[in-house]
Protein backbone atom coordinates (compact mmCIF):
# COMPACT_ATOMS: atom_id res chain seq x y z
CA UNK A 1 0.00 0.00 0.00
CA UNK A 2 1.19 3.71 -0.93
CA UNK A 3 2.43 5.84 1.53
CA UNK A 4 -0.72 8.63 2.52
CA UNK A 5 -0.17 12.01 4.24
CA UNK A 6 -2.55 14.55 5.26
CA UNK A 7 -2.91 16.58 2.76
CA UNK A 8 -4.29 20.49 2.06
CA UNK A 9 -7.22 18.45 0.64
CA UNK A 10 -7.93 16.41 4.16
CA UNK A 11 -7.86 19.38 6.25
CA UNK A 12 -9.81 22.41 6.85
CA UNK A 13 -9.07 25.38 5.42
CA UNK A 14 -10.86 27.77 7.98
CA UNK A 15 -11.00 31.91 7.82
CA UNK A 16 -8.68 33.69 9.34
CA UNK A 17 -9.89 33.63 13.00
CA UNK A 18 -11.59 30.21 12.87
CA UNK A 19 -10.83 27.77 15.38
CA UNK A 20 -9.95 24.52 14.08
CA UNK A 21 -12.42 21.69 15.24
CA UNK A 22 -11.59 18.12 14.98
CA UNK A 23 -14.79 15.52 14.69
CA UNK A 24 -14.42 12.41 17.74
CA UNK A 25 -14.17 9.52 16.79
CA UNK A 26 -17.49 7.60 17.18
CA UNK A 27 -16.17 3.77 18.01
CA UNK A 28 -17.04 2.80 21.88
CA UNK A 29 -14.14 2.55 24.44
CA UNK A 30 -16.43 1.68 27.03
CA UNK A 31 -14.52 -2.23 27.09
CA UNK A 32 -12.19 -0.71 28.53
CA UNK A 33 -13.83 0.65 31.22
CA UNK A 34 -16.32 -2.37 31.97
CA UNK A 35 -13.64 -4.56 33.85
CA UNK A 36 -13.53 -7.47 30.62
CA UNK A 37 -9.74 -5.99 30.31
CA UNK A 38 -6.88 -6.94 33.20
CA UNK A 39 -3.13 -6.29 33.95
CA UNK A 40 -1.05 -8.89 36.18
CA UNK A 41 2.13 -7.19 36.91
CA UNK A 42 3.49 -10.33 38.19
CA UNK A 43 3.12 -12.07 34.83
CA UNK A 44 4.35 -8.56 32.97
CA UNK A 45 7.83 -9.00 34.59
CA UNK A 46 8.26 -12.53 32.96
CA UNK A 47 8.14 -11.31 29.77
CA UNK A 48 10.72 -9.69 28.86
CA UNK A 49 12.24 -12.65 27.09
CA UNK A 50 12.34 -12.52 23.39
CA UNK A 51 10.19 -15.31 20.98
CA UNK A 52 7.39 -14.37 18.89
CA UNK A 53 4.67 -15.74 21.27
CA UNK A 54 4.80 -16.08 25.08
CA UNK A 55 4.66 -19.14 27.46
CA UNK A 56 2.37 -19.12 30.21
CA UNK A 57 2.47 -22.60 32.18
CA UNK A 58 0.14 -23.04 35.12
CA UNK A 59 -1.95 -26.23 37.03
CA UNK A 60 -4.71 -28.14 36.38
CA UNK A 61 -7.01 -28.24 38.90
CA UNK A 62 -7.63 -30.73 41.70
CA UNK A 63 -9.53 -33.93 40.09
CA UNK A 64 -13.17 -34.72 41.08
CA UNK A 65 -12.50 -38.07 43.13
CA UNK A 66 -14.54 -38.76 46.02
CA UNK A 67 -12.67 -38.82 49.42
CA UNK A 68 -11.62 -42.25 51.37
CA UNK A 69 -12.17 -42.98 55.04
CA UNK A 70 -8.95 -44.09 56.74
CA UNK A 71 -8.42 -47.50 58.37
CA UNK A 72 -5.66 -48.77 61.11
CA UNK A 73 -4.15 -51.24 58.66
CA UNK A 74 -0.20 -50.43 58.10
CA UNK A 75 -0.17 -52.29 55.34
CA UNK A 76 -3.32 -50.25 53.49
CA UNK A 77 -1.53 -47.22 52.16
CA UNK A 78 -3.75 -44.86 49.95
CA UNK A 79 -3.37 -44.29 46.32
CA UNK A 80 -1.54 -41.51 45.22
CA UNK A 81 -3.06 -38.72 42.71
CA UNK A 82 -1.55 -35.91 40.65
CA UNK A 83 -1.86 -32.49 39.89
CA UNK A 84 -1.68 -31.60 35.72
CA UNK A 85 -0.10 -29.15 34.03
CA UNK A 86 -1.30 -27.41 31.40
CA UNK A 87 0.84 -25.09 28.80
CA UNK A 88 -0.95 -22.04 27.55
CA UNK A 89 0.72 -19.71 25.13
CA UNK A 90 -0.04 -15.89 24.44
CA UNK A 91 0.51 -14.05 21.28
CA UNK A 92 3.05 -11.20 21.50
CA UNK A 93 2.20 -8.37 19.31
CA UNK A 94 4.60 -5.32 18.37
CA UNK A 95 2.65 -2.82 16.30
CA UNK A 96 3.38 0.49 14.93
CA UNK A 97 1.13 2.86 12.66
CA UNK A 98 2.56 6.27 10.74
CA UNK A 99 1.49 9.69 10.13
CA UNK A 100 2.61 12.39 8.00
CA UNK A 101 2.06 16.04 7.90
CA UNK A 102 3.72 18.37 5.15
CA UNK A 103 3.86 21.89 6.86
CA UNK A 104 1.85 23.67 4.46
CA UNK A 105 -1.02 21.82 5.58
CA UNK A 106 -0.91 23.27 9.06
CA UNK A 107 0.19 27.15 7.69
CA UNK A 108 -3.03 26.72 5.30
CA UNK A 109 -5.19 25.23 7.86
CA UNK A 110 -4.29 27.47 10.59
CA UNK A 111 -4.07 24.30 13.11
CA UNK A 112 -1.40 22.12 13.82
CA UNK A 113 -2.43 18.78 12.99
CA UNK A 114 0.65 17.10 14.62
CA UNK A 115 -0.08 17.84 18.02
CA UNK A 116 -3.61 16.75 17.55
CA UNK A 117 -1.96 13.47 16.33
CA UNK A 118 0.39 13.07 19.74
CA UNK A 119 -3.04 13.69 21.55
CA UNK A 120 -5.14 11.12 19.82
CA UNK A 121 -2.51 8.71 20.40
CA UNK A 122 -3.91 6.85 23.53
CA UNK A 123 -7.73 6.70 21.96
CA UNK A 124 -6.23 5.63 18.50
CA UNK A 125 -4.24 2.55 20.08
CA UNK A 126 -7.53 1.63 22.31
CA UNK A 127 -9.36 1.32 19.36
CA UNK A 128 -6.84 -0.35 17.43
CA UNK A 129 -6.41 -2.61 20.15
CA UNK A 130 -9.84 -3.67 20.26
CA UNK A 131 -10.26 -4.77 17.00
CA UNK A 132 -6.60 -7.16 18.03
CA UNK A 133 -9.06 -8.31 20.66
CA UNK A 134 -11.76 -8.93 18.57
CA UNK A 135 -9.54 -10.91 16.12
CA UNK A 136 -8.36 -13.08 18.81
CA UNK A 137 -11.94 -13.42 20.04
CA UNK A 138 -12.95 -14.77 16.36
CA UNK A 139 -10.04 -17.08 15.83
CA UNK A 140 -10.19 -18.82 19.78
CA UNK A 141 -14.43 -19.55 18.68
CA UNK A 142 -13.13 -20.56 14.92
CA UNK A 143 -11.17 -23.51 16.95
CA UNK A 144 -13.70 -23.78 19.02
CA UNK A 145 -16.28 -24.78 16.39
CA UNK A 146 -13.56 -26.60 14.15
CA UNK A 147 -12.43 -28.76 17.60
CA UNK A 148 -14.07 -28.94 20.51
CA UNK A 149 -17.75 -29.07 19.31
CA UNK A 150 -18.51 -25.27 19.70
CA UNK A 151 -19.48 -25.49 23.12
CA UNK A 152 -18.79 -21.52 23.53
CA UNK A 153 -20.98 -20.82 21.29
CA UNK A 154 -25.07 -20.34 21.63
CA UNK A 155 -26.84 -19.70 17.79
CA UNK A 156 -30.34 -18.56 17.91
CA UNK A 157 -31.38 -17.84 14.44
CA UNK A 158 -33.95 -15.16 15.36
CA UNK A 159 -33.42 -12.01 17.00
CA UNK A 160 -32.23 -11.38 20.48
CA UNK A 161 -34.62 -12.14 23.32
CA UNK A 162 -34.72 -12.07 27.17
CA UNK A 163 -34.00 -16.21 27.38
CA UNK A 164 -31.21 -15.86 24.56
CA UNK A 165 -28.84 -14.68 27.97
CA UNK A 166 -30.07 -17.44 30.13
CA UNK A 167 -29.56 -20.28 27.58
CA UNK A 168 -26.20 -18.65 26.31
CA UNK A 169 -24.98 -18.47 30.02
CA UNK A 170 -26.00 -22.22 30.83
CA UNK A 171 -23.45 -23.39 28.48
CA UNK A 172 -21.04 -23.23 31.81
CA UNK A 173 -23.48 -25.11 33.68
CA UNK A 174 -23.06 -24.43 37.36
CA UNK A 175 -20.44 -21.52 36.25
CA UNK A 176 -23.66 -19.74 34.54
CA UNK A 177 -23.64 -17.07 37.55
CA UNK A 178 -20.26 -15.80 36.75
CA UNK A 179 -20.95 -13.70 33.80
CA UNK A 180 -20.35 -9.67 34.46
CA UNK A 181 -20.54 -7.88 31.23
CA UNK A 182 -21.98 -8.63 27.58
CA UNK A 183 -20.19 -7.11 24.81
CA UNK A 184 -23.18 -6.75 21.64
CA UNK A 185 -23.95 -4.76 18.80
CA UNK A 186 -26.29 -1.74 18.45
CA UNK A 187 -29.00 -3.76 16.71
CA UNK A 188 -28.48 -6.13 19.53
CA UNK A 189 -29.37 -3.46 22.00
CA UNK A 190 -32.09 -1.86 19.75
CA UNK A 191 -34.33 -5.25 19.86
CA UNK A 192 -33.75 -5.33 23.73
CA UNK A 193 -34.55 -1.83 23.83
CA UNK A 194 -37.59 -2.16 21.94
CA UNK A 195 -38.84 -4.83 24.40
CA UNK A 196 -38.76 -3.04 27.17
CA UNK A 197 -35.22 -5.20 28.53
CA UNK A 198 -32.90 -2.58 29.88
CA UNK A 199 -32.27 -1.24 32.68
CA UNK A 200 -30.04 1.92 33.57
CA UNK A 201 -28.31 2.31 36.63
CA UNK A 202 -26.35 5.37 37.70
CA UNK A 203 -22.48 4.88 38.23
CA UNK A 204 -20.48 5.57 41.51
CA UNK A 205 -19.34 8.72 40.37
CA UNK A 206 -22.00 11.33 40.64
CA UNK A 207 -23.15 12.83 37.41
CA UNK A 208 -22.00 10.50 34.97
CA UNK A 209 -24.22 8.76 32.53
CA UNK A 210 -26.35 6.44 33.27
CA UNK A 211 -24.94 2.37 32.77
CA UNK A 212 -27.45 -0.14 30.65
CA UNK A 213 -27.80 -3.57 32.60
CA UNK A 214 -29.57 -6.55 30.74
CA UNK A 215 -30.78 -9.40 33.06
CA UNK A 216 -27.56 -8.25 35.39
CA UNK A 217 -25.32 -8.01 33.19
CA UNK A 218 -23.55 -4.14 32.40
CA UNK A 219 -24.07 -3.88 28.52
CA UNK A 220 -21.29 -2.59 26.11
CA UNK A 221 -22.66 -1.55 22.68
CA UNK A 222 -20.30 -1.38 19.75
CA UNK A 223 -20.70 -1.71 16.04
CA UNK A 224 -17.11 -3.29 15.47
CA UNK A 225 -19.13 -6.82 16.44
CA UNK A 226 -18.32 -9.55 13.76
CA UNK A 227 -21.14 -9.38 11.82
CA UNK A 228 -21.51 -11.93 8.94
CA UNK A 229 -24.69 -12.84 6.43
CA UNK A 230 -26.85 -10.88 9.32
CA UNK A 231 -25.72 -12.89 12.72
CA UNK A 232 -24.36 -10.75 14.83
CA UNK A 233 -21.86 -11.94 17.47
CA UNK A 234 -22.31 -10.93 21.11
CA UNK A 235 -19.49 -11.83 23.98
CA UNK A 236 -20.64 -12.57 27.11
CA UNK A 237 -17.28 -12.45 30.01
CA UNK A 238 -16.70 -12.96 33.08
CA UNK A 239 -15.29 -10.42 35.38
CA UNK A 240 -11.39 -9.94 34.74
CA UNK A 241 -11.90 -12.10 31.41
CA UNK A 242 -8.97 -10.95 29.19
CA UNK A 243 -5.35 -10.72 30.24
CA UNK A 244 -3.54 -7.73 28.60
CA UNK A 245 -0.64 -6.48 29.27
CA UNK A 246 1.60 -3.78 27.81
CA UNK A 247 5.43 -3.47 27.70
CA UNK A 248 7.86 -0.57 27.14
CA UNK A 249 9.03 -0.41 23.67
CA UNK A 250 12.46 -0.97 23.62
CA UNK A 251 13.77 0.44 20.07
CA UNK A 252 15.59 3.09 19.56
CA UNK A 253 12.99 5.01 18.62
CA UNK A 254 10.78 4.80 21.15
CA UNK A 255 6.69 4.75 21.23
CA UNK A 256 6.08 7.68 19.16
CA UNK A 257 9.07 8.80 16.77
CA UNK A 258 9.47 11.74 14.57
CA UNK A 259 11.54 12.34 11.65
CA UNK A 260 12.27 15.55 9.63
CA UNK A 261 12.04 15.36 5.47
CA UNK A 262 12.80 18.68 4.47
CA UNK A 263 12.93 18.12 0.78
CA UNK A 264 9.79 16.90 0.59
CA UNK A 265 6.52 19.09 -0.85
CA UNK A 266 9.28 20.46 -2.82
CA UNK A 267 11.23 22.01 0.14
CA UNK A 268 8.31 23.01 2.28
CA UNK A 269 9.10 20.21 4.43
CA UNK A 270 7.55 16.98 5.86
CA UNK A 271 7.03 15.72 9.52
CA UNK A 272 6.49 11.73 9.97
CA UNK A 273 5.56 10.49 13.23
CA UNK A 274 5.71 6.53 13.83
CA UNK A 275 3.49 5.14 16.77
CA UNK A 276 4.41 1.92 18.24
CA UNK A 277 2.59 -0.74 20.73
CA UNK A 278 3.88 -4.03 22.52
CA UNK A 279 1.64 -5.77 23.99
CA UNK A 280 0.91 -9.55 25.13
CA UNK A 281 -3.03 -10.42 25.42
CA UNK A 282 -4.46 -13.80 26.76
CA UNK A 283 -7.55 -15.58 26.86
CA UNK A 284 -7.08 -17.65 30.01
CA UNK A 285 -7.24 -21.55 28.77
CA UNK A 286 -5.94 -21.11 25.38
CA UNK A 287 -2.94 -21.77 23.39
CA UNK A 288 -1.58 -19.34 20.56
CA UNK A 289 -0.06 -21.64 18.07
CA UNK A 290 1.23 -19.58 15.54
CA UNK A 291 0.52 -21.98 12.70
CA UNK A 292 -0.35 -19.33 9.93
CA UNK A 293 1.53 -16.09 10.37
CA UNK A 294 3.71 -14.47 7.34
CA UNK A 295 5.37 -11.86 9.40
CA UNK A 296 7.24 -11.88 12.54
CA UNK A 297 3.60 -10.80 13.90
CA UNK A 298 0.22 -12.21 13.55
CA UNK A 299 -2.10 -9.14 11.93
CA UNK A 300 -5.75 -8.91 13.51
CA UNK A 301 -6.76 -11.19 10.00
CA UNK A 302 -4.42 -13.87 11.27
CA UNK A 303 -5.33 -14.34 14.57
CA UNK A 304 -8.93 -14.84 13.86
CA UNK A 305 -7.53 -17.93 11.88
CA UNK A 306 -8.68 -21.52 13.71
CA UNK A 307 -5.11 -22.85 12.42
CA UNK A 308 -3.71 -20.11 15.34
CA UNK A 309 -5.46 -21.68 18.34
CA UNK A 310 -6.20 -24.62 20.83
CA UNK A 311 -8.12 -24.37 24.07
CA UNK A 312 -5.27 -25.69 26.69
CA UNK A 313 -8.45 -25.87 29.30
CA UNK A 314 -10.14 -29.11 29.97
CA UNK A 315 -13.72 -28.14 30.21
CA UNK A 316 -15.97 -25.11 28.83
CA UNK A 317 -16.24 -23.86 32.84
CA UNK A 318 -13.01 -22.87 32.43
CA UNK A 319 -13.31 -20.65 29.71
CA UNK A 320 -13.46 -16.56 30.56
CA UNK A 321 -16.60 -15.84 27.79
CA UNK A 322 -19.03 -17.73 25.86
CA UNK A 323 -20.32 -15.88 21.97
CA UNK A 324 -24.27 -15.43 21.90
CA UNK A 325 -25.22 -15.77 18.31
CA UNK A 326 -28.34 -13.49 17.02
CA UNK A 327 -30.26 -12.75 13.55
CA UNK A 328 -30.99 -9.16 13.79
CA UNK A 329 -33.14 -6.99 10.79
Amino acid sequence: MADAYTRIADAIVPSVYAQYSFEEHVQSLEIYQAGILFSDPAIASKLSMGGRSVDMPGWKDLGNDPSEPVNDDPADSIEMKKIGARREVAARNVRAQAWGIPDLTSILAGDDPQKLIVRRQTDYWQRANKLTLLGILKGVLADNIANDAGDLVRTTGASIVDTDIIEAAYLMGDRADKFKTIWMHSKQMKALKLADLIDYVPPSEQGGPLIPYYMGLRAVVDDDIPVAAGVYTAFMFKDKAILWNELPVNTEGGPLEFDRKPRQGHGGGVTEMVGRRHFVPHVPGTRFLDASSAGEFATDAELALAANWDRTASSVKNMTFIALRTTEA
